[in-house]
């Protein structure tokens, strides 16, 4: 079963898709769940879980979280099978949020040194569940490999995950498991039975997000 595990609805400040399309479009390219992964927001979790029942298409509530050290920031991470919203904060006290919702989590692509890299990998890396080792917004498919190298030097399990921020990026990266359901998809990342895979988004696409970001494409009524 194929999921893609990172992407962004129009709840995102710099994302034009709406839960709804979200839903559809991941559907339509082949993959058998979606994880909305907003930034530091679980607003987008209704209409797209309420889309994917429509739909009959799997939802995982989920989010990619702004995280810190002494106040610094210091990347983002994916927390996945999560309950609740969980604000951005130090390191240690959004893992364990994490942790005591029964969530994963994921450091989010940690060597892409143009947007957010993590700054403490080694510090921090016996906290991780997994490592986000196929990023399609990545520039350079370097910055893919190092992740790739750092979970496998580790023992760290991968997932992948487009980072979609318009329909057009939607399943160009995701996570593979042999598995029955969803819902067998979080115990799979733990052991460590997940692969992933995907092609580059065009880097030109980051300018949609910019566009976005500064109001000019933003949906209106938000």
């Amino acid at each position: 079963m194929k999921f893609e595990l990172h992407a962004h609805t129009f709840y995102s400040n710099d994302a034009i898709v709406s839960p709804e399309n979200l839903v559809k479009i991941s559907k339509r390219n082949g993959m058998n769940g979606v994880a909305v992964t907003d930034h530091n927001t679980t607003r987008g979790w209704k209409r797209a879980l309420a889309a994917g029942k429509k739909h009959d298409f799997p939802v995982i509530r989920a989010e990619e979280i702004k995280v810190f050290h002494e106040g610094k920031k210091i990347g983002e991470v994916l927390g996945l099978f999560l309950n609740e919203e969980i604000k951005p904060d130090e390191f240690s006290a959004v893992a364990d949020r994490i942790r005591e919702q029964d969530g994963l989590l994921v450091v989010a692509h940690p060597f892409d040194y143009f947007r957010s890299h993590f700054r403490m990998l080694e510090e921090y890396k016996k906290r991780f569940d997994a490592v986000e080792a196929v990023n399609a917004r990545v520039v350079l498919n370097w910055f893919n490999t190092k992740a790739r190298q750092f979970a496998g030097r580790n023992g760290l399990p991968v997932t992948g995950g487009s980072d979609s921020h318009c329909m057009y990026e939607v399943a160009n990266a995701y996570t593979e498991a042999d598995i029955a359901g969803t819902e067998d998809l979080r115990k799979a990342i733990r052991q460590g039975k997940t692969r992933a895979y995907g092609k580059r988004t065009n880097p030109l696409i980051h300018t949609l997000s910019t566009l976005t970001k500064l109001g000019i494409m933003r949906p209106k009524g938000l």
